[in-house]
């Protein structure tokens, strides 16, 4: 695997039924977005982080925050996610992508390196942390870019969907991580108002670290009910 690139590709949207506009909401001195990006800047297992955005015309606020910081970013269809982050491949040429999603502030840095490198000892197309015993807000997704090309060959507009419904037919790997389970009922990613002041509460009451945030919301959440 001496050699292989790989880059970050955030799905970013201004359209949201439920939050409309959220990726962009301040979070401390960041917006949500810039919080996600710098969550996943590290260079020890990728090359470059890149949003890869869709293209109605309020994502050109988007594109905006983009242009003004220098930030690296590539639009593609609103619907049809698959194509968008091929795009990014497209524009960047990576061996292989990770792809998290743009509401997700407080992503592990270091799940990210951990799946990466997992990904490339078990010589994986797909690797995924992906489930239930899981916090919604941590999912990280590794694919290789030929295997995105192969799905899109198939008529596909999701990048992962396939491969985690149909594992068998692909070399998919499971990878839980043991110190996130147990947490599942937390809620790190900003998809409600109240998703995103609890963040907001959790941030100013013990820092950025992604496990004290869950942990802290956990037993708010549980003092809630």
């Amino acid at each position: 695997m001496v050699g292989r690139t790989g880059i970050v590709s955030i799905q970013a949207r201004m359209g949201s039924t439920r939050l409309p506009g959220k990726v962009l909401l301040p979070i401390k001195e960041n917006r949500v977005i810039e919080r996600v990006m710098n969550q996943c800047d590290t260079n020890s297992v990728v090359e470059q982080v890149v949003l890869a955005i869709g293209d109605e015309p309020e994502n050109d606020a988007l594109t905006e925050l983009c242009q003004r910081n220098n930030y690296e970013y590539v639009v593609g269809p609103e619907d049809d996610l698959l194509d968008r982050h091929r795009n990014v491949a497209k524009a960047f040429d990576p061996d292989f992508q990770v792809r998290v999603t743009g509401d997700c502030p407080f992503v592990p840095t270091d799940e990210i390196v951990r799946l990466v490198q997992a990904h490339h000892a078990n010589d994986a197309v797909y690797t995924t942390n992906a489930d239930d015993s899981i916090p919604d807000g941590i999912v990280v997704d590794v694919v290789e870019v030929d295997v995105l090309n192969e799905l899109a060959a198939l008529g596909d507009e999701h990048p992962t969907s396939r491969l985690r419904q149909n594992p068998e037919n692909w070399n998919v790997s499971f990878d839980v991580p043991e110190k996130w389970t147990g947490l599942s009922e937390a809620h790190l990613a900003v998809d409600t108002p109240s998703d995103y002041w609890m963040l907001i509460d959790a941030i100013e009451s013990v820092g950025g670290d992604p496990m004290k945030v869950a942990k802290w919301c956990l037993d708010h959440q549980n003092r809630s009910e």
